[in-house]
């Protein structure tokens, strides 16, 4: 008695089988106009059988999930499926990788959303050589103690030394616990950020940097009330405030100094 042959009990359909399967099925919807639930479940292989690690990335099997991740200790190529997605390819090259086109070109931040009011104040901060000279002269353990303080440093150090073409922001949009979805106003959030870092700042003994928001960014303004007809000061007008703003009218104004004589100007 002969012994039954086994070779093709597991033998594995060619893919020119199921491509031949699925044009023969298209075809035939496109003359006649209409397609039955099989013919969808056959065209997406709803029928396939769910995956329990076949560990050989069944391309054609929607519920089969085992090149997904890579193994930990495997050799496999980055992307999906051994390779990269032909999908994510269309996309171009990953900015991930772009570099500054020189050593003197500015990097840029990454958009985590609705962040560009946050990311504007960190670029003007940033390019300011006294506020960051001042921030990295803090001492380490102080940068321990204010985490807002510390990965405001790290992102500093970063547009300053990485030859990236732009740095990642969310540690620090992170740890301030912005809402990446919802814009806020740029003025509102740098009034809030120097209070913080004026707080911050007052743990150092750098001198330096324990009053770099006071000297760059405080000014002091008194208003005097002077009467028309003898000619006095008012005693409240000896007195001096201190302010992190001024709101200056701009329309109508030519540039920043008619503004400013605009909030100065007298009023009787």
């Amino acid at each position: 008695m002969s012994r039954p042959a086994t070779r093709s009990k597991n033998k594995r359909h060619k893919p020119e089988d199921s491509v031949n399967v699925t044009s023969e099925l298209l075809r035939k919807i496109h003359a006649t106009r209409k397609f039955t639930e099989d013919d969808v479940n056959q065209l997406y292989m709803i029928g396939k059988p769910a995956c329990h690690g076949c560990r050989v990335n069944t391309k054609d099997n929607p519920n089969c999930f085992c090149g997904l991740i890579p193994p930990p200790n495997g050799s496999r190529k980055s992307g999906l499926w051994q390779k990269m997605s032909e999908i994510v390819q269309a996309l171009g090259p990953d900015p991930a990788t772009d570099l500054r086109s020189s050593s003197d070109s500015p990097a840029g931040l990454t958009n985590l959303g609705a962040t560009c009011y946050a990311n504007s104040i960190l670029q003007c901060l940033y390019m300011n050589s006294s506020f960051r000279e001042a921030l990295f002269a803090v001492e380490p353990e102080v940068l321990k103690q204010h985490p807002v303080l510390n990965e405001l440093a790290l992102l500093f150090a970063q547009l300053h030394a990485s030859n990236r073409a732009f740095v990642d922001s969310a540690p620090f949009i992170k740890t301030l616990e912005l809402d990446n979805g919802v814009q806020q106003d740029s003025h509102e959030f740098l009034t809030l950020l120097l209070s913080l870092l004026e707080r911050c700042l007052t743990r150092s003994r750098v001198s330096q940097a324990r009053t770099i928001v006071q000297d760059l960014f405080r000014g002091s303004v008194s208003h005097v009330t002077t009467c028309s007809r003898c000619g006095r000061d008012s005693d409240a007008s000896s007195k001096m405030e201190d302010f992190y703003e001024l709101e200056l009218n701009v329309k109508g104004m030519k540039g920043l100094e008619e503004s400013l004589d605009d909030y100065l100007s007298v009023e009787e």
